[in-house]
Order: structure tokens, then C-alpha cells, then sequence
């Protein structure tokens, strides 16, 4: 991408007017100041520099440019957000050679985005849709609602989707690349996945069709071990284990409500919106996993698990209760009465019961301790035990959160198991303990947890040098006569200075703007960029601060080789000659 687009594009959206866009700004002196979207902020912390075109969250620390902030509130990539802003100031970016994988994926996501209109139009107006109308509005579902959500049918034929797709200009390798066809293996035919199907269309956050979900007809006579519910298998698009239904319009109310509810079916969300309970995800099919909470984890630091009565005393509170030991969410449980599904309880009694019930979820733990620790099950000490087990149990069995984060979320778990049971907290500890090395010696292999990695501390210098840099870029070309790769031992910033000569050695500028792109796997990296970018630009004479660190770094190398030749000179016996050259070179070290 060229350098001069990513200038282009940031000139031509003001900060202060894309940043107010999304929220209220008011003007205090030189700055703007408004309630930072990235926690749960009652303060204006947010403050928005349009002279140099940044902002600085002071409570939680977010920081950047114009980029920086769609790219963290939109959750997009650079390229997304950089094409984003660049709609947003009619500029249309030149297409190149790195650009060629981007194109590939937005013909998968024109593909996907044509098979929901397909099977839209179908569910719609087709007479062969009949069933499928009749059983969603059964569901109590809208005509609005089965519009926004892009909600078809597919029919009970096996080429049908195939024959649009040729009719239309679509190859037969795109549809089976994005899961919409599989090929048979007598002829290599082309048949469609999903028949007889009412279609619920998987979106990204973005709002982009990625995935199908089918559900079968209940008038229909499927094969014997047909699945109820069908969805995409995974592809360049789509990965069941980490997406949720209905993310995309539920973010936005999560981060008012401060939690996201996660149900279990497509109607049960479809229903929750209808009612104006916005903020409701499902997963597709699978438990709540870490890649799950990692997603919810982007928008709300809370999450409540909704089950009715029964499958919250039968099935999934284990997990929860896992997840909770193991991942930084608060994560709480709602019960639904018995026999109704979230979808039915909507229906049957409006929105308000499934309110209280989101209302009065409890966390994970407490749901676990009141099922375990009944009066009957606490009335001897054998069941004492036997309830205390439950939970110690899933805490011996669950990861370890890393860093002292996991250690007080454990020493609070322990201290309330121990509280509700009437136990010395001692004696739990000591019960887990032994839980803990049963479970241990019990795998043939255990896995080691490895500790938390630190964070490297880089030195003054090797900081200093990376904010004249990333601020002064006509600098580089100095910088590398003196400074080499091996001499900046941290390894975020070394890759920050291998970046900026690399974009030299092409004869490019050496700016962060440049860098950006290349540094998308690693996001905390762009943010750290920025903020040493922010105090380069407030040095009152770089050029000669640099002219000193080239001291400095000069001084170290040679500190260091005079060491080293030192080493080489004590291994030498003190009975052998000592060889010319290494002489020499330490003779030098010493003037």
C-alpha cells in the first residue's frame, strides 16, 4: 500500500470529527474531552489532540491516531479501517499486489452475501416456502425481524443453489471454498449443502454474512441421523468454535448494559431483539469456550449464561464454572423455568420475566455452591465433603489463569467455597491440594504450566532512540550508520527499528504510517508505536539527542567486546601463550 494513501486518508478525516461521530466531544481549551468508549467511564477521560491529531484515554490508557481508534472501537484490521475512513472522505485506495489476498476474501464475502439474498427471496415469495413461513411465524417471528436478520429457505432439491450460482457467473470451486456446496465424489458434481432448510445467515461483527446455520423443517422427513441444526463447516470465513450469533447487533447494546446474555438457539436471539433485548448472542451449537469468551471479552467484561431450570441442573454449569477459574470475565448464570426455552418464555410472557431472570443472574461460583450445598447435602459430613469435592474438583481440573490475577481469583474461590461449607480455610485449601495431585498424577502426561511470560524492560536508550525514529523519520538514514539491529536487545522495539530500515532499504519513508500494516498481528505493538511516537514529538532538538545515543550505543559495544575478550583471555591456561590477535584486540579496548 502506498505510503501517501495512509497520509491521504488521515488528513481527510479529522480526529475530533470522526472520534465525535461516535461520541459527544466537548472543546476545553486546545483539547477535546468526552467519555472514553473503551470501559465504563463516568468521567470524561477521553481527550482528543486535533493539533496533533491523537487521543489518550487517561483511565484505561488507549491511545492513537484516527486509526487507531475505528480500528479499536469498529474492531476492524488496518486494511478495514484505513478503507473505512477512506469511504468516509470518498477516496478510493489504489489496489496492489499485497492487496491481492484482501480481494480474494471480499469475493468469498460478495459470494456468501449473494447466497443470502437467494435464499431470502426464495423464503419470501416462493410457493415451495410455504412451510418455512408458516413455522417461523409459529416462532412468533416478524415479517421486520425476518428481514433485518437476512433470514431464507432452501429448497428440497440438490442442485438448486449450484444452478443460480452458474446462471449467475459464480464457479463451482467458490461455493464449495465458503461451504455452500460439496463436491460428490463419483463425478465431482457440484451439489448444495443446505436443502430443505430454513437459513439463519452468520455475520461477522461487521455485519458481513460469513456462515449459514440450517434448521430442518418440522413437517419435513429428513434422512435417518439428520441433524436438527446444520451449520457451515469451518472455512477462510468462518469458524464455528469462535462465532456468535448475532454479535453484530448486539455489541453496541452490551456495552450500554455493561454484559452480554448468551442462549442457545437462533430464535431464542431473533426473539430477544424482537422484544428490544438487544444485548443476546447464542453459540452455534457448541458449549461457551475460551475463544468465545475472548470474543465477548472485546465488548463487556461480564457475561451471564442463560439455562432453563433443567439443563442448568444437568448440563453446562461445569463449564461455566471452569471458564470462570480460568479466563478474566465475570461470568454469571440465569435460569429459566423449567421446560422453556428462551424463545418460548419471550412469547408465551413478554419480555419482562426474561428480563428479571437476566437481572437476577448470579456469578458462576455462588450458582455452583447453592446447587452443590443444599441442607440435605450438608446435613452429614460425608455429603459436606462429597459437595465440597464438586467444586474443588472443577478448580483442580480447570487452567490456571496466568499471573497474580489467577492467584487471587483462586485464593477468593477457595476462601468462599470455604465460607458457604462452614470449613477452615485451611483444611480446603489443603483438600484441593490433594485434588490438584490426583489430577496430576493421574494424566500420563501431565502438562506444565508454563509461567506467565514477562514483559521485557527496555532500556533508556533503546527507548529513546525508537521515539526520535518513529517521530523524525528523516532520521533513520542516520540511525542505521550507528545503530545496529543486534545492538536494541528488546524485542518489541527491535522489531520497530527492523521495520523502519527495511522501508528504508525499499526506498521508502520510514514512517509509522508505513510500519502499520506489518505490524497488524501484533496490536499492543502499534498502540506502544504510537505513544513513543507522541513523546518524539515533544523533543526540542532530536537531531542532537540522537547524535548522543549513537554515543551511547558506540560506548556499549565496546563495554561489551572488551568483556567478551576478557572471557577469551581467562579460558586461555595460564601456561599457553596468549595468541596475537586476541592481544591485540584487547590492547585497543584499553586506549
Amino acid at each position: 500500500m502506498a505510503d501517501d494513501q495512509v497520509s491521504m486518508v488521515k488528513q481527510a478525516n479529522d480526529i475530533v470529527d470522526v472520534i465525535g461521530e461516535y461520541l459527544s466531544l466537548r472543546k476545553r481549551g486546545r483539547i477535546h474531552q468526552g467519555l472514553c468508549p473503551f470501559h465504563d467511564d463516568h468521567t470524561p477521560s477521553l481527550t482528543v489532540d486535533q493539533g496533533r491529531q491523537t487521543f489518550k484515554c487517561w483511565a484505561c490508557g488507549k491511545g492513537g491516531d484516527v486509526l487507531s481508534f475505528v480500528q479499536e472501537r469498529e474492531r476492524l484490521s488496518f486494511r478495514e479501517a484505513l478503507e473505512l475512513l477512506a469511504r468516509r472522505a470518498n477516496i478510493q485506495l489504489k489496489r496492489g499486489p499485497a492487496a491481492a489476498e484482501h480481494k480474494s476474501r471480499l469475493r468469498l464475502l460478495d459470494v456468501m452475501k449473494w447466497a443470502e439474498e437467494r435464499y431470502h427471496t426464495y423464503l419470501l415469495t416462493s410457493d415451495g416456502a410455504e412451510a418455512a413461513r408458516d413455522y417461523l411465524a409459529e416462532r412468533g417471528l416478524s415479517l421486520e425481524t425476518i428481514r433485518k436478520y437476512g433470514l431464507g429457505y432452501a429448497p428440497d432439491a440438490w442442485t438448486w443453489l449450484a444452478i443460480e450460482a452458474r446462471r449467475k457467473g459464480w464457479p463451482d470451486e467458490l461455493l464449495v471454498e465458503v461451504g455452500l456446496c460439496g463436491t460428490r465424489e463419483t463425478d465431482g458434481s457440484c451439489y448444495d449443502r443446505f436443502r430443505d432448510r430454513v437459513m439463519f445467515p452468520i455475520r461477522d461483527v461487521r455485519g458481513r454474512t460469513v456462515g449459514f446455520g440450517g434448521r430442518i423443517l418440522p413437517s419435513s422427513s429428513p434422512p435417518a441421523g439428520a441433524p436438527k441444526y446444520y451449520n457451515s463447516a469451518d472455512t477462510p470465513l468462518f469458524t464455528k468454535s469462535e462465532h456468535l450469533y448475532g454479535l453484530d447487533q448486539a455489541r453496541s447494546a452490551g456495552e450500554k448494559e455493561g454484559y452480554l446474555a448468551v442462549v442457545e438457539g437462533y430464535t431464542d436471539v431473533l426473539m430477544a431483539h424482537q422484544m428490544g433485548i438487544l444485548h443476546v448472542v447464542a453459540t452455534l451449537g457448541t458449549a461457551l469456550n475460551v475463544r468465545h469468551i475472548a470474543q465477548l471479552r472485546r465488548y463487556v467484561p461480564r457475561v451471564v449464561l442463560v439455562f432453563d431450570a433443567d439443563a442448568g441442573g444437568e448440563r453446562g454449569v461445569d463449564r461455566a464454572l471452569e471458564l470462570f477459574v480460568s479466563q478474566d470475565v465475570d461470568l454469571a448464570v440465569a435460569t429459566l423455568p423449567e421446560g422453556l426455552d428462551p424463545c418460548d418464555l419471550l412469547v408465551k410472557q413478554g419480555p419482562d420475566p426474561f428480563r428479571n431472570a437476566l437481572a437476577q443472574a448470579v456469578d458462576a461460583l455462588d450458582f455452583k455452591l447453592t446447587q452443590t450445598m443444599s441442607p440435605a447435602n450438608m446435613s452429614s459430613v460425608t455429603g459436606q465433603m462429597r459437595a465440597v469435592d464438586a467444586v474443588l474438583g472443577i478448580l483442580a481440573a480447570a487452567p490456571e489463569m496466568p499471573g497474580q490475577a489467577g492467584v487471587l481469583r483462586r485464593d477468593s474461590i477457595v476462601s468462599r467455597v470455604a465460607q458457604r461449607a462452614r470449613m477452615d480455610v485451611q483444611k480446603v485449601w489443603q483438600r484441593y491440594r490433594e485434588l490438584t495431585r490426583q489430577r496430576k498424577s493421574s494424566q500420563r502426561e501431565p502438562t506444565r504450566t508454563e509461567p506467565p511470560p514477562q514483559r521485557a524492560k527496555a532500556e533508556p536508550a533503546e527507548r529513546q532512540l525508537l521515539e526520535i525514529l518513529l517521530a523524525q523519520p528523516t532520521l533513520v538514514s542516520k540511525a542505521i550508520a550507528g545503530v545496529s539491529l543486534d545492538d536494541v536487545r528488546h524485542p518489541g522495539l527491535r522489531r520497530l527499528l527492523e521495520g523502519q530500515y527495511t522501508l528504508l532499504s525499499e526506498g521508502r519513508e520510514p514512517t509509522l504510517d508505513s510500519l502499520r500494516e506489518r505490524l497488524e498481528d501484533n496490536p499492543p505493538l502499534v498502540e506502544a508505536a504510537l505513544q513513543l511516537r507522541a513523546v518524539g514529538l515533544d523533543m526540542p532538538e532530536p537531531e542532537a539527542a540522537l547524535d548522543q545515543l549513537l554515543q551511547v550505543f558506540a560506548e556499549r559495544r565496546a563495554r561489551e567486546e572488551k568483556s567478551q575478550l576478557l572471557g577469551d583471555l581467562q579460558g586461555i591456561p595460564s601456561d599457553a601463550a596468549v595468541p596475537v590477535e586476541l592481544f591485540k584486540k584487547l590492547q585497543e579496548k584499553r586506549r
